[in-house]
């Protein structure tokens, strides 16, 4: 198995008091070029390409940062929305970063934070070359300095994606934070797709779900110490057919799975 590209990672963060967020997300380089739409008007029409005000930071590396106005916290950009998205976006050679920061314009104008702290928050972020073994409540990649009131609101979720170098078969790995368990376990009843729900040689609490018999994908999710574990593998029709990999194999694998803590980690 090959890991296709570098971990990717989400990272929220709230105000103590007020209706204040941040995310943070870390992907591949290529995600930058992804991200313009996102951050910028590209695309879009004329009449939602002008909730989209360009900004500028004191920063040296290659940036795009824009105020995007909204209707409503999770609404469609209007020219009169009552909430303000602050959206960055950098790289380094091999990451990018996504930081947003959402808040209600009426935030700002009762003081519950100001312009300057924004921008402090926005011209702080920088990406490491740490690894993320040692992460923590927030992905040890990036770095950005926050006000004291604003705090973590779980661990961050990290996801792995690895591609067999012989056969058409892929397996995602998702660490979250531990709180998710109960809602990522509700995947077969959530889903309009028709899951199955399969047991496993496992003595832990698990879940595990399947699809067949099209592109075969089979769902792993248990709880272990300090986070919540999710495997995802998915095998082409043909593959299965044709006895290169089979239902039984897979099973296996994930019937194996565990995560390994750092300290035992560093033994091997």
């Amino acid at each position: 198995m090959t890991l296709l590209r570098p971990p990717r990672s989400t990272s929220t963060f709230k105000h103590r008091l007020f209706d204040i967020t941040i995310e943070v997300q870390v992907e591949g380089r290529p995600y930058f070029d992804h991200w313009k739409r996102a951050c910028t008007s590209l695309g879009h029409p004329d009449y939602i390409a002008a909730a989209y005000q360009a900004g500028t930071l004191p920063r040296t590396d290659e940036y795009l940062y824009s105020r995007i106005s909204k209707f409503s916290k999770h609404g469609i950009s209007t020219l009169k929305g009552s909430w303000l998205e602050h959206c960055l976006i950098f790289h380094s050679e091999e990451l990018a970063a996504k930081l947003t920061i959402n808040l209600p314009k009426s935030a700002l104008e009762r003081g519950e934070i100001n312009a300057t702290e924004i921008e402090k928050i926005l011209t702080s972020a920088r990406l490491t070359a740490a690894s993320v073994e040692d992460r923590g409540t927030s992905d040890p990649r990036i770095v950005l300095e926050l006000p004291d009131d604003i705090v973590p609101t779980g661990l961050p979720d990290y996801t792995f994606d690895f591609e067999h170098d012989r056969l058409p078969l892929s397996i995602t790995v998702r660490l979250g934070d531990p709180k998710t368990y109960e809602r990522a376990k509700l995947l077969n009843k959530i889903s309009a797709m028709g899951w199955e729900v399969g047991t496993l040689a496992r003595t832990d609490e698990y879940f595990y779900y399947f699809l067949q018999p099209n592109t075969s994908t089979f769902v792993l999710g248990f709880r272990a110490e300090g986070t919540t574990a999710e495997i995802e593998v998915s095998v082409s029709k043909s593959s299965s057919d044709g006895g290169n990999i089979t239902k039984e194999e897979i099973e296996r694998v994930l019937a194996s799975s565990r995560v390994i803590p750092a300290g035992e980690l560093d033994k091997k």
